[in-house]
């Protein structure tokens, strides 16, 4: 595909939807012991209508475009581009942290976070993967 020029003569349809859910909470066992669990999941999907430009608008002639490109636009063949614009996406990702007071203005911190994600596209190659996350910390307040 060359290019992509779309005008009042041509529509192009592009559907999204995204849905998330969420949920988090802390837990507060002793004075100075803190644990925090986030939870998220993520779906996504998109794609274009099929596209096809009838021609030129009136008017439009190859010597009056600001570039020779732009005349190539209504002759470029789209055939497929609605297959393999579509997405269809999720990810899941958790994470378990633990803060503790050591003392009164210094605390220790932890987090543990798991990705996963997938996408159920096959021209994407399969993209999908796992990560995981470790991250520890030491906080002072002053």
């Amino acid at each position: 595909m060359v290019s992509q020029v779309g005008s009042m003569h041509d529509d192009t349809d592009y559907d999204i939807s995204n849905h998330v859910l969420y949920a988090s909470a802390l837990f507060n066992p002793m004075k100075r012991l803190s644990l925090n669990l986030d939870a998220s999941y993520t779906k996504s999907k998109a794609d274009f209508d099929s596209i096809h430009f009838p021609g030129p608008p009136p008017g439009f002639t190859t010597w009056n475009t600001p570039s020779p490109v732009w005349s190539t636009a209504y002759t470029t063949d789209y055939t497929g581009f609605e297959d393999y614009s579509d997405l269809d996406q999720s990810r899941f990702e958790c994470s378990l942290g633990c803060n503790v007071k050591l003392y009164k203005a210094l605390e220790l911190a932890g987090v543990v976070t798991y990705r996963k994600y997938t996408d159920d596209e096959p021209y994407l190659y399969d993209a999908d993967g796992e990560l995981w996350i470790f991250n520890v910390g030491l906080n002072y307040t002053f």
